[in-house]
């Protein structure tokens, strides 16, 4: 067998043949180059400019649609095809499950993540500058969850996934925390300075075990959402929060509608099967 190509296995029952060996170009290459282009645009749109501490609505809009939007949700469905294809990756695994499950756990992570920020940080007296934040962040959260854990998190354990499942998913935490904390090298002063990257990298690591535990994008992006509000604390301009700034509720709602768009394209091409029990492993 040549270098890089997929060991194969067939399962009895169906005719299908199943990928269990998989090309690091697909799986960990190409994930790596959308995410080095991603952390290029960041700078380039944000850091570059400051646009989070100094308050450039026009600047933000940009930010989010080039890095957020176009980058970090809809070049991924590159990525994703092929993997979806040879049978690397499936729907329950890179995040998009049930709508019933996604509500529960969405809301279940919402409530806890707002009692902690209610205790730890200073807005159980400011619910609105709350709201905003959110809303400012929540574009950053979901590029992020889909780049660190939906593309490189899931291929990264597929292409380890021989090594068992305890080598697959401490690979894929370590990993993708680490790169995810310094994507924030990228950001604009003082959010690349090294103690936020190294807060940065513990709320990657814990969100990497979150997304690993629930397999739930949406969820997830709460997640990170309510990680980054207490990472970022002093970091961002007020005028984008409070009041709620236009840039920051369009900004907001464009991300929810392209990751929403994203998982309805998904979902209407690809159809997760699950694998007959005692295939043949020869």
């Amino acid at each position: 067998m040549e270098s890089g190509e997929a060991e194969k296995r067939r399962v009895p029952a169906t005719g299908l043949v199943v990928n269990t060996k998989f090309s690091p170009v697909s799986l960990i290459l190409i994930p790596l180059l959308i995410y080095i282009i991603w952390v290029l645009d960041t700078f380039l749109l944000e850091g570059s400019a400051e646009v989070f501490s100094h308050y450039q609505p026009w600047a933000f809009i940009l930010y989010t649609i080039i890095a957020n939007i176009l980058m970090g949700i809809i070049v991924p469905v590159v990525c994703l095809k092929p993997a979806f294809l040879s049978g690397a990756v499936n729907m329950f695994q890179i995040g998009f499950r049930t709508l019933r499950r996604t509500i529960i756990i969405v809301v279940c992570t919402a409530l806890s993540g707002y009692l902690v920020l209610i205790i730890f940080t200073p807005y159980d007296s400011q619910r609105m500058a709350l709201l905003g934040i959110i809303a400012f962040l929540l574009p950053l959260a979901v590029a992020s969850v889909m780049i660190c854990w939906t593309i490189i998190g899931t291929h990264l354990q597929a292409y380890v996934r021989n090594y068992g499942a305890f080598i697959s998913i401490i690979a894929g935490v370590l990993v993708t925390g680490l790169l995810f904390g310094l994507s924030f090298a990228a950001h604009s002063p003082p959010i690349n300075q090294p103690q936020t990257l190294i807060f940065a990298t513990g709320a990657g690591i814990a969100s990497a075990l979150y997304f690993f535990a629930v397999r739930d994008v949406w969820a997830t992006t709460i997640f990170v959402t309510f990680a980054l509000i207490v990472v970022l604390q002093g970091c961002i301009d007020q005028l984008y929060v409070e009041p709620i700034s236009p840039a920051t509720a369009f900004s907001a709602m464009l991300s929810v509608l392209a990751l929403a768009g994203l998982q309805f394209y998904l979902s209407r091409r690809f159809i997760t099967i699950r694998i007959p029990a005692g295939y043949d492993k020869k």
